[in-house]
């Protein structure tokens, strides 16, 4: 399409384009997709787009060139000559932001050729080129400044010559004046004068004036144009790695702005890890976009990472026993003092996963308040405390086995400090409960964004972890399978939902698919020794079979992770699949493979599109007169 042949006038062309740079410096900035090839493949549609629009015309090429600031592996050309340049989409005058890569495993920086093919950038390139990033944004600026002041130095002469131009005519008119009167003019030389000078005075003033606002103005846009920020994209995390490229990029280019203003994709704390380590990484690191936290730590360790990057934060994940009440210390819930009444969890988080650790509805419904845009949430509730407080009188009176857990991980209740009216006690923990489940209820059903849910079984008591104690090969309470259901069902665009050990059958899933359609995978987990696989495996494919819209079906026995049923409609093996045995290394990593999976599964059409043009995409984006390279 060229631009001489449509209607819309080249400032409106130029306009839209801007708004498509905006986009692409947005999405070239980004560290963090739910899997590697998703990432890549997302990479190869913004760099197409690129090439097409700078393949319109020379207006479009150009408004695209000095409109992109981000530049990803060092993707422009280093040389400045304006014949080696001008074809050159990312100019290094340009940039504000580089994002590079960083295998922490490797313990190297690396750029991808073709997609496909994985080249190393030593160090020593690194440093060479932060350099070079670093003297051109200093030149460019050195260079404006130095035109803007010569400007302004040419206008203070014009002007003076000016003002002593018209005092030359002035005193000319005064001394005709004076030949036909002395008095007067006197007077009026001296007014005169006066008034010349003041006038002199008033205009050098706002001379003066105009051109410090000129220069500090000058001064604010090149600041705005300097190549300020790194973003590192660090993969199979090694926190000693991370930190040794850190300190490494700080020596060598101490002078450099981007060196104190550092983002990275994600940042493991274990328990080996130091509050002093914490501090002397936050000199430089300034944003953190994923943060996992392992084992048990102190609590103050966690309470300096949030400090330093909560705001930044984007997925948080929990993997391990860790202090007891931690996520109400964070979220400042537990009157503790702790956290001095700051909730460290706005309204930014994609994603919170947490296991290994139970979590109370108080908590949960915290979290749902402060974060609206969730689209990976992953928790775990005492099952047992649930089926008791789900349950009804009537269904408790007939069943003795209903009672609740001696644990507080599902309800933080504040019990009397006598046992003198227990029941009364219980009637409040039951109303307290109710409270809260309305308002769960009500926060899911208003999480329009949240796409894939893990719901696990654990619990606390005396510190030790435990299993589910429902009696083995029976379903839950009826009343349990309706409101449990009916609260998962009420999210509105959930796609895939995982149980983990917390159920022995698969009635609640029948209830769950019968009143969410938008659900098209469904994969429980059970103890082998709290359920009948065959049966529960007949089950699932009744379910399937009774609702078209489930596309993904599977049961993992545990606790050796045996994937006994599985069913996908995509594929003809489906069914039970005995002594199949799908190794994971936890659940969480179980949700996340099933979530890769089917963002693999919704984006095929596209992925393999994108795959073969990004096969034949150049790391540096160039434009040729012949050729695309």
């Amino acid at each position: 399409m060229n631009n001489q042949n449509n209607n819309l006038p080249l400032y409106l062309q130029k306009y839209i384009i801007k708004l498509l740079c905006s986009h692409i410096n947005s999405e070239n900035k980004l560290v963090t997709m739910p899997n590697v090839e998703l990432y890549r493949i997302e990479e190869a549609v913004i760099k197409k787009l690129m090439i097409t629009i700078a393949l319109v015309s020379k207006e479009w090429f150009k408004t695209l060139s000095n409109n992109l600031t981000v530049s990803i592996d060092f993707n422009y050309r280093e040389n400045i000559n304006f014949d080696d340049d001008k074809y050159s989409i990312i100019k290094m005058e340009n940039i504000k932001t580089l994002k590079l890569h960083f295998d922490q495993k490797d313990n190297q920086i690396y750029e991808m050729i073709g997609g496909v093919n994985k080249n190393e950038i030593p160090l020593e390139t690194v440093h060479r080129k932060l350099e070079k990033l670093h003297l051109s944004s200093t030149l460019l600026n050195s260079s404006i400044i130095n035109n803007n002041n010569n400007n302004n130095n040419n206008n203070n002469n014009n002007n003076n010559n000016n003002n002593n131009n018209n005092n030359n005519n002035n005193n000319n008119n005064n001394n005709n004046n004076n030949n036909n009167n002395n008095n007067n003019n006197n007077n009026n030389n001296n007014n005169n004068n006066n008034n010349n000078n003041n006038n002199n005075n008033n205009n050098n003033n706002n001379n003066n004036n105009n051109n410090n606002n000129n220069i500090k103005n000058y001064r604010i846009e090149i600041i705005n144009k300097l190549f300020s920020r790194i973003i590192i994209r660090n993969l199979y995390f090694n926190f000693e790695n991370l930190q040794n490229l850190i300190k490494t990029l700080q020596e060598n280019n101490n002078n450099c702005l981007a060196i104190e203003n550092i983002t990275i994709a994600e940042l493991e704390i274990k328990k080996t890890t130091e509050i002093s380590e914490i501090m002397e990484l936050k000199k430089n690191v300034k944003k953190i976009i994923r943060l996992t936290i392992e084992d048990p730590i102190s609590i103050e360790i966690v309470f300096e990472v949030f400090k330093a990057w909560s705001k930044s934060i984007q997925y948080f994940i929990i993997d391990g026993e860790n202090p007891p009440n931690l996520l109400s210390k964070l979220m400042s819930i537990d009157g503790s003092g702790i956290g001095s009444g700051i909730n460290y969890f706005p309204n930014q988080l994609k994603e919170f996963n947490i296991c290994k650790m139970p979590i109370t509805i108080q908590e949960l419904i915290q979290l749902l308040k402060s974060n609206r845009n969730l689209i990976n949430l992953s928790f775990n509730f005492c099952f047992d405390s649930l089926i008791y407080f789900l349950s009804t009188k009537t269904e408790k009176s007939l069943d003795s086995s209903i009672k609740r857990c001696s644990c507080d991980s599902l309800l933080k209740f504040h019990h009397g400090s006598t046992a003198n009216d227990l029941d009364q006690q219980k009637e409040k923990e039951l109303i307290e409960f109710e409270k809260c489940w309305n308002e769960l209820s009500q926060l899911f059903s208003n999480q329009k964004s949240l796409i894939y849910l893990e719901i696990g079984h654990d619990c606390t008591y005396n510190f030790k972890y435990s299993t589910l104690s429902w009696k083995k090969n029976e379903p839950f309470p009826l009343s349990v399978d309706k409101r449990f259901g009916a609260l998962i069902s009420s999210i509105p665009n959930l796609v895939n939902i995982k149980f983990f050990s917390g159920t022995t059958s698969a009635k609640i899933f029948f209830e769950i698919a019968s009143n969410n359609k938008s659900i098209t995978s469904m994969a429980p987990s059970a103890i082998i020794s709290a359920c009948d696989p065959t049966k529960y495996a007949a089950d699932l494919q009744l379910l399937v079979d009774t609702y078209p819209h489930l596309k993904e079906c599977s049961l993992t026995l545990l606790p050796n992770n045996t994937l006994f049923f599985n069913y996908n409609i995509n594929k003809k093996n489906n069914g039970q699949n005995n002594g199949q045995n799908n190794n994971h290394n936890n659940h969480n990593q179980n949700n996340n493979n099933n979530n890769n999976n089917n963002n693999n599964n919704n984006n095929n059409n596209n992925n393999n599109n994108n795959i073969n043009n990004n096969n034949n995409n150049n790391n540096n984006i160039i434009i040729n007169s012949n050729n695309e390279s």
